[in-house]
């Protein structure tokens, strides 16, 4: 039967768009699969056989499937078959993720209307384009990673203040959410010196968004940033930090 990951069966209405549902019969590729996609901030639902999955599919309403093919009784071409012909789940795109090398079941698969055929092992930035374009629109295009990296919000002067109290909660290649008692104004271009391991980043940002205390969804203060100047070697230092821990 179905073993959940992250959190319970009962999950609230919102947190749909990250609900997603696996299903491998390996067990050492269901638990990689799954681990990597927590890392990426999904909910995820494990099963090991097509049957399974359809069982708990009404109560966890996923926002997308991920399944392997060859699957212990009923096979994975069936099983999309079933899920695109039902009435309430036509709708809830499907990824496939297999070791199979066949063309025939390849073409089969896009020809029920899977949203992706990707092959293992799969790169985690290729996986993650190909669950955004399939729940988001517009998809996100590039991998965001949770850390914890010290920052340095405007010019050299700040450093000892900044350094202490603002901290990146989550990076990507093009921005950052950076929680800090003070955030700055909306619109606002800035400074910003990431302290990533022993190297020194400087780019130039400017803010999305921003949160006072008490605002925000984690009721934290902070902002998003996304940058304006960043040097394409300091930007591939951020990719292969992301991709390392991804």
């Amino acid at each position: 039967m179905a073993e959940t990951l992250k959190n319970n069966m009962a999950l609230k209405s919102g947190d749909r768009e990250k609900r997603l549902l696996v299903v491998d019969g390996d067990s050492a590729h269901l638990y990689y699969t799954s681990i990597l996609l927590q890392r990426l901030e999904y909910n995820i639902h494990t099963v090991k056989t097509a049957e399974d999955a359809l069982e708990i599919m009404g109560d966890i309403q996923p926002a997308l499937i991920l399944t392997e093919i060859s699957l212990g009784g009923m096979e994975g071409v069936v099983f999309l078959s079933k899920i695109k012909r039902h009435p309430l789940s036509f709708s809830v795109p499907v990824i496939i993720l297999t070791s199979s090398k066949d063309q025939t079941v390849k073409a089969n698969c896009l020809q029920e209307g899977c949203a992706a055929y990707l092959q293992k092992p799969v790169e985690p930035d290729v996986l993650y384009a190909a669950i955004q374009k399939a729940t988001e629109s517009p998809p996100r295009l590039y991998l965001r990673l949770n850390t914890t990296l010290n920052v340095i919000v405007g010019d050299d002067k700040a450093a000892q203040y900044a350094g202490r109290r603002d901290y990146i909660t989550a990076l990507s290649e093009h921005g950052m959410y950076i929680s800090t008692l003070k955030p700055k104004p909306v619109g606002l271009q800035i400074p910003i010196t990431i302290l990533l391991e022993d190297s020194k980043i400087r780019v130039e940002g400017v803010v999305l968004y921003s949160f006072q205390r008490e605002e925000g969804p984690l009721k934290t203060p902070g902002m998003g940033i996304q940058f304006v100047s960043i040097s394409p070697k300091d930007q591939n230092v951020i990719k292969v930090y992301i991709k390392a821990r991804s």
